[in-house]
Formats: C-alpha cells, sequence, structure tokens
C-alpha cells in the first residue's frame, strides 16, 4: 500500500476505543485544507533540514486519509501531523507512533534502558471501559505475563477527561507512580481506577497469586498552561524516564518538541523506524 493510500474503514474523533486492535482500518473523509502560511510557532527553534521537511508539507492538504508515517500497526495523517505541529491536542495515533518508535530503539541501540516497557495508548481504554474480552485480547498483544515479569518498570500511558497522563509501574517497590501535566483529582482518580483493574487482571487471569497492595504516589511534575500540550508532556515524561533523566520539559519547550516530533516522522515516512 502507497504511503499516502487512504485505508477503509470508518475513524471517529477518538480510535482507541472503537477497534480491537491497532490493526483495524480508518478512514475519514474531509475536504481538507492547504495552509496559508509556511510559518509555524517552532519555526526558530528547528535545524534547517527539520524546516526545509516543515515546509514541504505546509504546502499540501490536510485531511486524515492521507499519511505522513506508518508503519504495519500504526499510522499518523497529514491532519494529525498539522494539529502536532500548530499546538492542537494529540492525537491517539501520534501517541502510538511515538510509542513504536521508542520501542525499536529500546530494542536496537544502548542509549535506552532495556528492563523498561511503554504500553501502546489503547490498552487502557479497555481496562476503563470494563471490557474483559478486550482486556485479555489487549494485554496478550501488549503486556505480555512473560514481559510483565522480565520487566522492572512498565510505563503506561491514560487518556482519560481529554487528557494524556501516566502510570510508571515499579515492581520492586510495589508501587505505581502517577505522572500528570495538570494537578486535578479527577485524573488521579482514573490513575487509581486503572490501578485496581489493572492489578485485579494481574491476579485473577495470570492466576501470579494474591499480590502486595501497589501504592499508587503523585509525582511532583512540570504544570502545563491553559494549552493542548498534555501529550507533549507526556511524552517527554516517558523520555525522560527511559533515558534515566530529570524531567526538566517546562511549557515555553513545546513548540520546540511539536517541531522536531513532526520532522522526525517526516523524514522517516519511507522507513519508520529511522
Amino acid at each position: 500500500m502507497r504511503l499516502d493510500q487512504a485505508k477503509e474503514g470508518t475513524k471517529k474523533k477518538r480510535v482507541i476505543q472503537i477497534f480491537d486492535s491497532p490493526e483495524g482500518k480508518k478512514c475519514k473523509n474531509e475536504e481538507g485544507f492547504i495552509p496559508t502560511s509556511l510559518d509555524y510557532p517552532g519555526k526558530v527553534l528547528v535545524y534547517d533540514y527539520e524546516d526545509k521537511l516543515i515546509k514541504d508539507f505546509l504546502q499540501s492538504k490536510m485531511i486524515s486519509d492521507t499519511y505522513i508515517w506508518k508503519c504495519a500497526e500504526a499510522s499518523v495523517s497529514h491532519l494529525d501531523a498539522y494539529k502536532l505541529l500548530t499546538g492542537g491536542e494529540l492525537s491517539d495515533d501520534v501517541i502510538d507512533a511515538f510509542v513504536i518508535r521508542l520501542w525499536n530503539k529500546i530494542e536496537t541501540t544502548n542509549s535506552y534502558d532495556r528492563n523498561i516497557h511503554v504500553t501502546r495508548p489503547w490498552i487502557v481504554q479497555a481496562f476503563l471501559d470494563r471490557n474483559r474480552e478486550m482486556v485479555a485480547k489487549r494485554m496478550k498483544k501488549n503486556v505480555s505475563q512473560q514481559k510483565f515479569l522480565e520487566c522492572e518498570r512498565i510505563l503506561i500511558p491514560i487518556v482519560s477527561s481529554e487528557h494524556w497522563h501516566m502510570v510508571e509501574l515499579v515492581r520492586g517497590e510495589k508501587k505505581f507512580y502517577h505522572y500528570s501535566s495538570i494537578k486535578s483529582p479527577i485524573y488521579t482518580a482514573d490513575a487509581v481506577k486503572f490501578r485496581n483493574k489493572f492489578m485485579s487482571f494481574i491476579q485473577s487471569i495470570w492466576r501470579l497469586g494474591k499480590l502486595e497492595h501497589h501504592v499508587i504516589m503523585s509525582v511532583d511534575t512540570p504544570q502545563q498552561g491553559p494549552t493542548l500540550d498534555c501529550g507533549v508532556f507526556m511524552i517527554e515524561f516517558i523520555n525522560s524516564i527511559v533515558k534515566k533523566q530529570s524531567i526538566t520539559i517546562s511549557e515555553g519547550d513545546c513548540a520546540k518538541y511539536r517541531s522536531k516530533f513532526c520532522a522526525t516522522l517526516l523524514y522517516a515516512r519511507d522507513s519508520p523506524f529511522l
């Protein structure tokens, strides 16, 4: 299939909850638009080759059924990439592309801790929707029992109440750590709800015996402003943990991160893992 060839099927605004797996096909017919300007928020923060990739991209039509990046299991549309670049909400597909690329880096380079596993963004939704059949299917694809026992840390992206946040399970400490760029009891409650359902699954389905109670701790993280940057913050939380670096992202960094990730996807459009 060509990169710009539309997939068959249907797509809603939120994708994770409507497909049994990320292989589900999707297409949304939109007339699209061509941006009237080649400027973008992070323009002065990128390298010349990145700026050229982005300028070429900004001369194309922004629709959701043609793709700038895809692999066997996921794809990022022109419209997804435009929103990423210009400060819009990060789609589930953009987060999925980040996780898939990170998986490849962990497996093929020495720059990342291989005792850390990052889950795909669609796994949590099955737990929160109380869909047992879907939970079993997605866990089998994403966090096998062997992977669970091998890894010291499991990083789990969560999207709830239109907000991206994440939990980190540290098995040796018997703790979950909650990372969110907006402090709110709503998101904490969602993290606790997921923790409870996840641990119940581990005990009842995998039959590992009764597990000790795992507390959930809120991590003091940098906070976003009144923007749509929660997905950008979450990506950098994950990057920092996997690289064993301090979390230093600030609101002023988001335009740079958005531009560079968009350029990365454009550069790797024919070889998704470059």
